[in-house]
């Protein structure tokens, strides 16, 4: 019987890992999301000035926000990264594709990161106007 050699990646194996431990860190954001969003408050009054003066006026609630969309966002990458290495053969094409994702993946973050941390707290609104 022989067995075919192993060849260890260490960051496919820390890539496994995270989605991992990512899956399980996300489930309880996830669903305090949407208790806070969607069942304590009502999703009529659910506005940009709700989220500015009552969600993000507390800075717990915005490093809620950017774990969940950190963790998302690489979670996310993550499985489409290994969707296109086991489905896409053309080593051309596997490259444009994982170099898009991540331009994707890196504007996302950034973008969501830019507006959790730029967006100005309620003092400064009301300064403002």
């Amino acid at each position: 019987m022989t067995t075919m050699p192993q060849t260890h990646n260490r960051f496919e194996t820390l890539a496994w890992r995270y989605t991992r431990l990512s899956g399980v860190l996300i489930i309880p954001l996830a669903f305090g999301h949407l208790a806070i969003v969607h069942l304590i408050n009502s999703v009529a009054v659910i506005d940009y000035e709700w989220v500015i003066e009552t969600r993000w006026a507390f800075l717990g609630w915005r490093i809620y926000d950017a774990f969940f969309l950190w963790f998302a966002g690489l979670h996310g990458y993550n499985g489409l990264r290994m969707v296109i290495n086991d489905y896409v053969h053309q080593p051309g094409l596997k490259r444009a594709l994982s170099y898009g994702a991540g331009l994707v993946l890196i504007a996302l973050l950034a973008l969501g990161s830019i507006a959790l941390i730029g967006t100005p707290v309620p003092e400064a609104l009301a300064r403002m106007r």
